[in-house]
């Protein structure tokens, strides 16, 4: 360095270029918020591109500008509530000269009116729905308020009784307490997100400054640039003055506006930014390790909900307005000086703009004196902080008895809760309010959840599905490394996992359980119905946070969890909308085919899951699990439903509406065909030969014990098991026979039943398609794809009677409702002759002997489901 020469660069050149790179911070941190939540598409981390930026511009400037139609909207309706409450109605200007003429000829008895028919109505009606679509209300009270009022010579004007922001009576009273609450609410937003979202509250957040004052720099000029930090990083504030600049326009002229926005809206951007930058600066210097991170989440989750509250609230001011105007009477007493300070309200009715100006820049001035020396005495005082008490607490914490759960497993996950601060905000809020985040895009559907006790549990179910899609990942990352101390435990990680999902299953359904309560306060005479999902929610969530829990990932070299790929995440989904489809039509079995269907996928992604966790570490050695899957299994069946109802439409297109049967028919005939030799040469391929799915051979049964080896099996014991098969196929038939005739006693089934024979007996040669079908095609197909590979696949993953009833009601839930019942024993008989047996050819048998049946039932039990119809039918 040459003498004379500077040591540093310059105190505006500093402050730029930690700007800049604020602006950069703040860009990894919106690609960190987007990784977490699970919104992008791509693996890069790269900041946003040109599009991008304005969009967020305009979601910015949105949201600023709602929030000063907010204020104007509540002192609104703050006005009405004013007004009714002292006794009058508030109605259109149109409505009210409307009544005051008719009042007046009545009066002076010079209508233009015949006598007879007297003076023409008033609409109240239309008035009352106008009223109700404002507030919320029942149209049909309201217009017996508003005749009664209408009669007594009650009404008032809307221009008179809601003046807006230029009348006095906005800035005392109600709608100044409703509009000091909105100015809060965006304040905070500004303030409690500072720098921007973060939604990765255990990670260690340090303030740059502290580093940057080993260089040769001003430390004024780096302090500076640290407390500016939230403007250059955070696009909120850039838009953020266009707030007051929207409220002096509504009480100044335009010209104005525009100026405040300069000498108001700048001034308040500036001091929200230095009063956050030193509550995270308070936040990370005077607080412990284990509590920073958790108070840090909870102000980010705070400045989160203070900005979804202002897009959600904002079309609902006023029965929000009506519902708060009870609990908040003792409040609106005291006086609420912040609107009128703003704007410069003079007390007289009258406005100053300068005084408005000199209130906002007095008040922006203290924040920042005072952020700034809150920010000094937490930068001098930091390092004094006491030390960490990390044994005391941890003994204090395992000493104390724990009564909830005896599972130790149970208890280390509430001690999760108990040592970490940051666990409640991680587990529990932040998904919440994803949740909610996601509920809002769905408003249409929460704003029709007061229609029915159907659309609220819907809701309840979306909603609580979200929850744990979220919680589950989030949850495990939280733990970093710790979480794999488990491979070191007797149990091992997958117990702790199971555990974490019975945990995630409780706190979910408390979520839950508080609106499907709701509901059953609101609708009392749907309380069965409600406590039916109840109880179909249990084992749907229980099957929804095991999918989620597989979703475990390791830090990568770079400490971040490995990226989870997009199907995998989609997975966990799988049967959610059915579920909530089926409880929003109210179709029972709709809904209880989609909780079969998660717990099989559930069980699917645990086989597959169960295969790779041993290899988390190293995923380049894992190997998948054993073909045919679950996973396998699954994928066929359902892919022989969507093939079926494809070539059957196809069909029926081309043969027209006349022989539907048939064309349905031919199109599940094709695809049963199709899919079972395309699985036979996928898994041919996989070293699995169509002999390994046909016999139950060696090691295919969780405890490697062999129930009959086929290649040993003698004559005599092949011709038993296919007789054995025969007789059970006619027993079965005859069971089937009985709940048939059961069924026709009931008048509306029988009615069903009778149509059904009509319209088969009116096609030609239906009668001896559906042989063909049921007796040559579905019995092989079915039986190959829910015994060979959907029966075994689940003895190896369960075992015992819970494979077969797993099996049996997966096969169920693809026929027709009435038949529900004697398929899922035909499932169940041929799951445990085909593991008894080793073989699958006599569990095709049976298949084939009740199929055939009587001739009396085979006309009736296609479509009616009396025996294993195909799946399409």
């Amino acid at each position: 360095m040459r003498p004379g020469s500077r040591a540093g660069p310059g105190a505006v050149a500093v402050v730029r270029l930690l700007l800049a790179n604020a602006w950069r911070r703040g860009q990894g941190r919106r690609a960190r918020a987007r990784q977490i939540a699970r919104v992008t598409t791509s693996g890069r981390s790269s900041g946003l591109g040109g599009f991008a930026i304005l969009f967020v511009m305009a979601l910015m400037m949105a949201f600023n500008l709602v929030a000063a139609l907010a204020v104007r909207d509540v002192v609104l309706a703050g006005q009405r509530v004013e007004a009714e409450r002292h006794g009058r109605m508030v109605v259109d200007d149109d409505f009210l000269r409307q009544a005051i003429d008719i009042h007046l000829r009545v009066l002076g008895e010079s209508s233009s009116w015949s006598r007879v028919d007297g003076p023409p109505p008033l609409p109240y009606r239309s008035e009352a729905s106008s009223i109700a679509g404002e507030t919320h209300g029942d149209a049909a009270a309201i217009e017996r308020r508003l005749r009664h009022a209408a009669f007594n010579g009650r009404l008032v004007a809307r221009s008179r009784a809601m003046p807006g922001l230029a009348s006095s009576r906005a800035y005392a009273g109600y709608p100044a307490l409703l509009a000091t609450i909105v100015l809060l609410v965006w304040l905070l937003a500004l303030v409690l997100q500072g720098e921007g979202l973060e939604l990765d509250a255990q990670q260690r957040r340090h303030p740059m400054w502290e580093w940057l004052l080993s260089h040769p720099v001003a430390p004024g000029s780096v302090f500076a640039a640290e407390m500016l930090a939230p403007i250059a990083a955070n696009p909120m504030f850039w838009a953020a003055p266009l707030l007051p600049a929207v409220l002096y326009g509504m009480v100044y002229d335009p010209m104005l506006a525009v100026l405040a926005g300069l000498v108001v809206g700048v001034p308040l951007t500036v001091a929200a930014a230095c009063l956050g930058k030193a509550l995270e600066i308070g936040v990370v210097l005077r607080l412990r390790m284990r509590t920073r991170g958790g108070v840090a989440g909870l102000l980010g989750w705070l400045g989160t909900l203070a900005f979804t509250v202002v897009f959600v609230g904002w079309g609902a001011t006023v029965p929000i307005a009506t519902a708060l105007a009870g609990p908040l009477r003792g409040l609106a007493a005291l006086p609420w000086p912040a609107l009128g300070l703003m704007l410069g309200y003079r007390g007289d009715g009258g406005f100053s703009f300068g005084a408005g100006v000199l209130a906002c820049d007095g008040l922006s001035g203290l924040l920042i004196v005072a952020s700034l020396g809150f920010a000094t005495w937490s930068a001098r005082r930091g390092l004094s902080a006491p030390p960490e008490p990390h044994a005391l607490v941890s003994s204090r914490l395992l000493a104390r008895p724990i009564r909830f759960g005896r599972d130790p497993l149970i208890r280390k996950e509430l001690l999760w809760f108990a040592r970490d601060r940051g666990a409640l905000v991680q587990a529990v809020l932040i998904p919440g309010s994803m949740a909610g985040l996601q509920m809002f895009n769905l408003r249409g559907l929460a704003a029709g959840a007061g229609d029915g006790w159907n659309t609220c549990c819907c809701a309840a179910i979306l909603f609580g599905t979200y929850f744990l899609a979220v919680l589950g990942p989030r949850s495990l990352a939280s733990e970093g490394t710790a979480l794999w101390i488990a491979l070191t435990w007797p149990r091992g990680l997958e117990s702790l996992l199971k555990t974490k999902a019975r945990l995630w299953t409780v706190l979910s359904s408390i979520m839950v359980a508080a609106v499907l309560a709701y509901a059953a306060w609101r609708f009392p005479d749907d309380r069965g119905a409600i406590l039916l999902v109840a109880a179909g929610w249990l084992p749907f969530a229980r099957s929804m946070a095991r999918k989620a829990v597989t979703l475990a990932s390791v830090q990568g070299p770079s400490g971040e969890a490995e990226r989870i790929p997009a199907g995998r995440r989609y997975a966990v989904y799988l049967g959610t909308l059915t579920f909530a489809t089926g409880v929003q039509t109210q179709q029972w079995q709709v809904a209880f085919t989609g909780i079969v269907f998660s717990t099989l996928s559930a069980a699917a992604m645990w086989q597959n899951f169960r295969a790779r966790l041993p290899y988390l570490h190293d995923p380049w050695s894992a190997r998948p699990p054993t073909p045919p899957t679950l996973m396998h299994a699954m994928i066929a069946i359902t892919l022989l439903v969507e093939i079926g109802a494809v070539l059957g439409g196809i069909a029926l297109a081309l043969a027209g509406t006349g022989f539907a049967a048939i064309a349905w028919t031919l199109g599940y005939g094709l695809a049963a065909t199709g899919v079972a030799l395309g699985v036979a040469r996928f898994l041919a391929r996989r070293d699995v030969p169509a002999r390994a799915v046909w016999c139950w051979t060696r090691g295919s049964t969780p405890d490697n014990r062999t129930p009959a080896n086929p290649g040993t099996a003698s004559l005599r014991a092949w011709i038993a098991a296919l007789a054995v098969a025969a007789l059970l196929g006619v027993a079965l038939g005859l069971l089937a026979r009985l709940y048939l005739d059961g069924l026709q006693r009931i008048p509306w089934v029988h009615d069903l039943l009778q149509h059904e024979r009509d319209r088969i007996a009116s096609v030609p040669h239906l009668h001896d398609a559906y042989l063909v079908l049921a007796v040559l095609i579905a019995p092989p197909a079915e039986e190959y794809l829910f015994r060979g590979l959907l029966f075994r696949a689940l003895d190896r993953e369960w075992g015992g009677w819970r494979a077969i009833a797993g099996s049996a009601v997966f096969f169920a839930i693809y026929h027709p409702v009435l038949s529900w019942l004697p398929v899922a024993t035909l499932g169940a008989v041929n799951a445990l002759l085909f593991k008894r047996t080793g073989r699958l050819a006599p569990a095709v048998l049976l298949h084939m002997v009740l199929q055939r049946g009587g001739a009396g039932l085979s006309r009736q039990r296609r479509r009616t489901g009396c025996t294993a119809s195909p799946p399409v039918l």
